[in-house]
């Protein structure tokens, strides 16, 4: 972990189906995986479970304290731990032939969603990225990360960083090797694309594992910390435990965690006036909890300088408010492209009016473009 950062601002670091074929919608074909994996990764101990909602405000008071860094300990060592789990995922590639339809986008989501996140039903014309990309003639993966969706359910003071990127490292070698990819068989050229904690764990994966992809696309999401929101996070997104807020997450332990309700989701991941009320009410409906171990150990993924080559672009809106405290103009540049001084292309953009949901703005067509055009423009 960087002795620069506080555990806050790690911690804000973090913080973050099917759709039928009609007419209006780009053809594709669609193939559901259940997929068994085996990760082995160094994992964080958590020392103490919560009883209830008072200590989950009791500890959160302590992690913002000023004198945490010296008296906040929510580990008690750490240890290398082998599971294995089932992860859902689902992939998808244009139904025509195109001439980057073995390009495979892989798609990781971050907090307080599933993979819908990458292909709501609500509008999809306005805001599924996976219509966006297939209808530009690109193959798309996409999944459910360990602990939410249809993937196998796991403690929320086990589920972590670590494991996450392990997953993520053996599916995307997997898919890079032609398993999961239908009759495309084995890509041309393979491309991570994360939100929030997604992004996280997506520039992990090719820090450690440079050769593994071909470019890299994060979304909410900045390397800089010193414009994180830290401790406001959890003040705004007022956190309680998931299983007595919902009884359809009644099987989650103590360790998941969710919003107190749609309006502390709307400070967190939108910003006004660029989002329609039927879209918050729907992200409210299929929200997630997070494990609080996901935000609490994301401080130790790795963030020195990259090896990888691959074209690479940061990409938030405007008013992220997790990674921004909410303004990313001039912000997201630096020192991301110091970081990733070995890609042979490198792009930083504050995308007008969006919040960090970016993918759920009213304009998020708009910043499908820019992607798309950053991967068309770097070769993929």
């Amino acid at each position: 972990m960087n002795p620069n950062y506080s555990f806050m601002q790690y911690a804000a670091l973090v913080l973050f189906t099917f759709i039928p074929l009609c007419a209006a919608q780009p053809q594709k074909t669609c193939t559901g995986y259940t997929i068994p994996v085996n990760p082995t990764s160094l994992n964080f101990i958590w020392a103490k479970p919560f009883a209830n909602n008072y200590d989950v405000i009791d500890f959160l008071t302590g992690s913002a304290s000023r004198t945490a860094a010296k008296d906040f300990h929510p580990f008690s060592g750490s240890k290398t731990q082998t599971a294995s789990y089932q992860i859902s995922a689902t992939f998808c590639a244009p139904r025509n032939s195109t001439s980057n339809k073995n390009v495979v986008l892989f798609l990781t989501h971050g907090a307080n969603f599933d993979r819908s996140y990458w292909d709501p039903s609500i509008s999809p014309e306005k805001y599924s990225f996976v219509d966006w990309v297939i209808a530009r003639g690109y193959s798309v993966f996409f999944y459910d990360r360990l602990g939410v969706g249809k993937s196998s359910l796991v403690s929320g003071y086990v589920n972590q960083a670590s494991i996450q990127v392990s997953i993520l490292t053996e599916l995307a070698t997997a898919v890079k090797s032609g398993k999961y990819t239908g009759s495309i068989g084995t890509p041309s050229s393979l491309v991570l694309v994360g939100h929030s904690f997604g992004s996280v764990i997506s520039s992990a994966v090719v820090m450690a594992s440079p050769t593994l992809a071909d470019g890299l696309i994060l979304t909410g999401f900045s390397f800089n910390s010193n414009s994180s929101r830290g401790s406001g996070v959890f003040e705004t997104w007022q956190p309680r435990i998931a299983s007595g807020e919902d009884p359809k997450w009644r099987a989650l332990d103590n360790g998941y965690l969710t919003g107190v309700d749609i309006f502390s989701n709307v400070n967190i991941f939108f910003k006004a006036p660029d989002y329609d009320l039927d879209v918050v009410e729907y992200a409210e409906k299929i929200k997630q909890p997070f494990g609080i171990n996901e935000v609490f150990s994301s401080g130790a993924v790795n963030t020195t300088t990259a090896e990888f080559t691959g074209p690479t672009m940061i990409i938030a809106g405007q008013f992220d408010f997790i990674f921004c405290n909410g303004q990313c103009d001039g912000v997201l540049q630096h020192p991301a492209q110091e970081i990733f001084a070995n890609a042979r292309e490198f792009k930083a953009v504050s995308y007008p009016g969006a919040g960090h949901g970016l993918n759920l703005a009213a304009n998020a067509t708009g910043a499908f473009q820019i992607i798309t055009d950053f991967l068309s423009d770097g070769g993929l």
